[in-house]
């Protein structure tokens, strides 16, 4: 028997979207999607996701789902996603991540022109052949973050400011997380860095954290990253982009450093490539910056697992106040 029903779109709670615009940089579509519990008075850190228009479902559901919801063992965090105009195409979106997540880089080298070719076949198939790409915004587009998205949006959320922030980023993005890390004004204090690539702007992260570690004594942060075992070897572009280095790499660079405050977890995820990787990536690097992940941070685990059960059958306002 035929079921007789009425279709109606699905209300999305505690999700706002909006634009903004940042002097020399451009437009930005900023998502905002907030704790189902909270209290008044209660603030919350950030977990902020670059390449928004790619991230920020994948971070929305992992902390804010209605799975997660349900008895989430994650701290309880405000999710923003900053993405780029839909409106403007696929090609302007490439070529305004990679101004803004990337040092001076002049794209000669190899990875460079690669990523030219392929720029070059996405604004050709818009019809945009005037449109170009270029590197170089990175301290901007960090500053546009820091001193001017994060206290403007704390000024209409319950946002801390002075809260263990999260930041998310995937390959162009992933390097954008791993520079930020040695930017000793970054906002951000946790860190997940999925495929990052670290080939890219001439040896960037290499530098930055060789000048950080001559001005520094410490790294107060978490840090997990990431790549897939299939993009080490999957084709030349991916193996340009060096992704596996750049894990291994970074590995490596904390345990010769010895940072008294920083932690790192890093992972080879087998059978996983470049747009499979995001959604394991996010689920475990979220778990493991916050010292939460199953197998690795078994005590936390625990008691965050105990807190989120005794939330669960408790009123709102006591469940906002123990999540």
């Amino acid at each position: 028997m035929a079921l007789d029903f009425d279709p109606k779109p699905a209300p999305v709670a505690n999700h706002d979207q909006f634009e903004v615009v940042a002097a020399g940089l451009g437009r930005y579509t900023i998502d905002v999607s907030l704790p189902s519990r909270r209290s008044a008075g209660q603030t919350f850190p950030v977990i902020l996701a670059v390449d928004g228009n790619l991230l920020f479902d994948v971070v929305q559901t992992a902390v804010h789902g209605r799975f997660a919801s349900t008895a989430s063992v994650l701290p309880p965090s405000i999710v923003v996603g900053v993405g780029y105009p839909a409106d403007e195409g696929f090609a302007s979106f490439y070529a305004r991540r990679n101004r803004d997540f990337h040092d001076d880089w002049p794209m000669t080298d190899p990875l460079g022109q690669a990523l030219h070719g392929i720029f070059s076949a996405i604004k050709q198939a818009e019809g945009k052949p005037d449109l170009t790409m270029t590197a170089g915004g990175f301290s901007r587009f960090l500053a546009f973050l820091r001193d001017e998205l994060l206290p403007s949006l704390a000024r209409h959320y319950p946002i801390d400011l002075a809260g263990r922030h999260t930041l998310v980023g995937d390959s162009s993005g992933g390097h954008f997380a791993l520079r930020a890390l040695y930017d000793a004004a970054s906002p951000f204090r946790r860190y997940v860095a999925i495929s990052p690539g670290f080939g890219s702007a001439d040896d960037g992260i290499r530098k930055a954290e060789a000048a950080y570690a001559a001005a520094h004594r410490d790294l107060d942060v978490d840090l997990f990253v990431c790549c897939g075992t299939v993009e080490v070897d999957q084709n030349p572009v991916g193996s340009l982009c060096r992704f596996g280095s750049g894990v291994i790499w970074t590995a490596e660079q904390f345990a010769i450093r010895q940072w008294p405050s920083a932690r790192i977890g890093w992972e080879i995820m087998n059978n996983e490539d470049h747009a499979s990787i995001a959604l394991r990536a996010v689920a475990a690097g979220l778990r493991a910056v916050h010292r939460l992940r199953p197998g690795v941070h078994d005590a936390e685990l625990q008691r965050a697992t105990a807190a989120a059960q005794e939330a669960m059958f408790a009123g709102p306002d006591r469940a906002a106040g123990t999540a």
